[in-house]
């Protein structure tokens, strides 16, 4: 159940932030969380094989979804918060109606492995799956006809993101490389070898000039999307794997879920921690921010749904880089030789 109004407090006595709600409504692990477009709901995917949708600001489970027969890995909404899509390790994709509560169509049946990820279109006509068979399958929502199947990685897809424009999808592996196609043709425009080991999560800044990824190495990096060029320092601010990336829609910073049971938030500009870590009890494997910045969504191993408000986080952040420019400023000292 969500916890109780006095409890839906910022901080703790000790300093540290503290969710605004906790659910535990799965039984088993939490896999993936999405907000809805309007912001008021949520949705998240767990190995007890159901789909659970969330009323954001009473914490209260307003639907649930049964039809996966295996472990949910992925979820997505529409943009017009009508449809969920979600994969798993049955290597099928279901499209669901929300407003009804049942899949509009029969299951995608494409790929012969698990589907790690999947997403919308901007347009939320069309719908991208990438599997552990290797393949980025791009779907026709209303139709389900197969528009395009990439098929240039060597080993399992882990993550894929549409950009803004909906125009590139990219697409990261188990292998470290992130590749970046042009839909329409289905052509390769560039390979990034990223990290060393498993890209787990992209993501693309809002105005599609970067691709920010994260690696089982600790590591997040971020790239030019157009020349694969790493941009500024490799963010390690975890200490265990992190399975999960989300920017924010003002690209201001991004938030990380890792294994070592915490969501941390990372300037996208200066790469550097924003405020201190936010706690979960289990392993963190999934992270989403809503569409007006100010909440996040995590969701843990031992079932757990948690929102956080991080306006005060971000604010705190803010004040204190501004005070520091100050001053930096106050002490500028000039000389002047004769």
């Amino acid at each position: 159940m969500a916890l109780p109004i006095a409890r839906n407090v910022q901080l703790t006595a000790k300093g540290r932030p503290e969710p605004f709600w906790t659910t535990k409504g799965h039984d088993r692990w939490v896999n993936a969380v999405a907000f809805f477009d309007s912001g008021r709901r949520i949705v998240s995917g767990s190995a007890d094989k159901t789909l659970q949708i969330w009323d954001v600001e009473e914490g209260a489970l307003v639907g649930k979804l049964e039809g996966h027969h295996d472990h949910i890995l992925s979820v997505a909404v529409s943009p017009d918060d009508r449809r969920i899509a979600s994969g798993g390790t049955g290597g099928t994709v279901l499209i669901w109606d929300i407003i009804h509560s049942r899949t509009v169509f029969h299951p995608l049946m494409k790929h012969i492995d698990w589907v790690n990820s999947v997403c919308f279109s901007p347009n939320g006509m069309r719908l991208a799956s990438g599997s552990r068979d290797t393949t980025v399958v791009v779907w026709d929502v209303e139709t389900r006809d197969i528009i395009a199947k990439l098929d240039g990685h060597c080993e399992s897809v882990l993550s894929i993101a549409f950009s803004p424009d909906g125009l590139r999808l990219s697409s990261a592996s188990w292998q470290g490389t992130i590749q970046v196609w042009h839909i329409d043709v289905a052509h390769l425009l560039l390979e990034i070898r990223a990290h060393k080991l498993a890209v787990r999560s992209i993501a693309w800044s809002s105005d599609g000039q970067q691709l920010i990824s994260t690696s089982f190495n600790k590591a997040i990096k971020f790239w030019n999307s157009s020349n694969g060029n790493q941009i500024g320092e490799t963010c390690t601010n975890h200490t265990a794997w992190i399975r999960s990336l989300a920017i924010s829609p003002d690209d201001s910073f991004i938030a990380t879920a890792s294994y070592d049971r915490t969501v941390r938030l990372s300037c996208t500009k200066t790469h550097q921690q924003i405020g201190q870590a936010l706690e979960h009890i289990g392993y963190v494997n999934c992270v989403a921010t809503s569409p007006n910045g100010a909440l996040l969504v995590s969701g843990d191993s031992c079932g757990y749904v948690y929102l956080w408000s991080i306006d005060h986080i971000l604010k705190g952040y803010n004040m204190q880089k501004d005070q520091k420019e100050t001053a930096q400023q106050g002490h500028l000292i000039v000389t002047v030789s004769v």
